[in-house]
Order: C-alpha cells, then sequence, then structure tokens
C-alpha cells in the first residue's frame, strides 16, 4: 500500500461519518477552530500573571513555534498540496481557503508550544500539551480541511526545531530574557508597580 493510500484510508478513517451526532460535530469544530484562541488567552495571562520562569516559558514556546509556523507557511505555499474539500473528498464541517494542506499550521502551533515544554523543566506541562496538539490533529481531520499527513509532517517539523535550536536557547535566554523582561517593565512599570500584574 502506497503512502497516499494510506494517508488517505486513515482521512476516511477520521473524518466525521454521515451520521455523526451534533454534539461531537460541534465539539470537533471548537477544538479544530477555536482552541488556538482559547490557548492565546491562557498564555496572555500567564505573561501578565506569572514569574521569571513562566515567562521564560512562553517566550521560548514563541521563538520556537514561530520558528516552526514559518517553516510550515513557506512548505505549504512552495508544495500546495491540495486539501480534502479540493479533491472532493469526504465531509467538510468548516470553511477554509484552497491553501496549501501541507503541513498543517495548526498542527504547527501546537506541536511547537507543546515540545518547547517538553524539553524543559516543565516536562509533564509539556506531555499533557502534546495530548492537546494530537486532539487537534484528530479535530482538523475530522472536520475536513486537513489529510494526517499534514499532522504528521508539521509535528515532525516542530520536533526538528526544537532539538536543533535548544542549544542556542541555552546559550542565550538569560540575556535574551534579561532583555524582554526590561522592556516589559518600561512598559507596564506602572501596572507592575501596582501590583496589579507581574
Amino acid at each position: 500500500m502506497s503512502i497516499q493510500q494510506l494517508n488517505l484510508d486513515l482521512f476516511q478513517t477520521l473524518n466525521v461519518p454521515e451520521h455523526a451526532s451534533s454534539m461531537m460535530m460541534h465539539y470537533a469544530m471548537f477544538i479544530a477552530h477555536d482552541l488556538v484562541y482559547v490557548m492565546l488567552i491562557v498564555f496572555a495571562i500567564a505573561w501578565f500573571m506569572g514569574n521569571r520562569e513562566t515567562k521564560t516559558g512562553i517566550v521560548k514556546a514563541f521563538i520556537f513555534t514561530a520558528i516552526t509556523l514559518l517553516i510550515s507557511e513557506v512548505l505549504s505555499a512552495v508544495l500546495h498540496t491540495p486539501r480534502p474539500f479540493v479533491m472532493h473528498v469526504g465531509q467538510t464541517l468548516i470553511e477554509h481557503d484552497a491553501t496549501g494542506s501541507f503541513p498543517s499550521n495548526h498542527m504547527s502551533i501546537f506541536s511547537g508550544i507543546a515540545f518547547a515544554y517538553y524539553f524543559s523543566v516543565k516536562r509533564d506541562l509539556g506531555r499533557i500539551l502534546l495530548c492537546v496538539a494530537w486532539l487537534v490533529a484528530w479535530s482538523r481531520v475530522y472536520v475536513g480541511v486537513h489529510f494526517p499527513i499534514d499532522m504528521l509532517g508539521a509535528f515532525f517539523i516542530a520536533l526538528i526545531i526544537n532539538l536543533t535550536g535548544l542549544p542556542l536557547w541555552w546559550k542565550y535566554s538569560d540575556k535574551l530574557m534579561d532583555g524582554i523582561l526590561w522592556i516589559h517593565q518600561k512598559i507596564f512599570g506602572i501596572f507592575i508597580r501596582k501590583e496589579w500584574i507581574r
């Protein structure tokens, strides 16, 4: 069996079935489309309320995820592989532009964040976030906007970026955080002095 056929068979297995429940479809659509915004809100709250260690984790996740996402965007534009609905395969529950399918930007974001924490002192949180990433992967296939191979591609890109970037992070993270926190203090100093944020 070819990789293409295996990819298609897995898609047909994971994509929303014809008689799926309304609850399951809405759950998958929330995970596929809206969970990323919930994640952004959580990180914003953690940034303003967290200590240096928390902020360091957020900066690390942001940098590694941004690089992963940039590579994902370039590959998507260059390869421009068709999405399932472009090929008239399966059912589609959410609207999406007919941009390149491989690799998945959503999976790039969630995997990039997850690995940033997994390869840190917060490894347990990283494990949880990896589970969340694969939940997102399932949902994006379920709602019909990605193939399973798009998720695997993004996952391994995030893994490679995190592994190769770790030596540089270990070398420069303290100086980088000193600069970022200095800027943070300058911008939000009045609120920090009032102890509304940290």
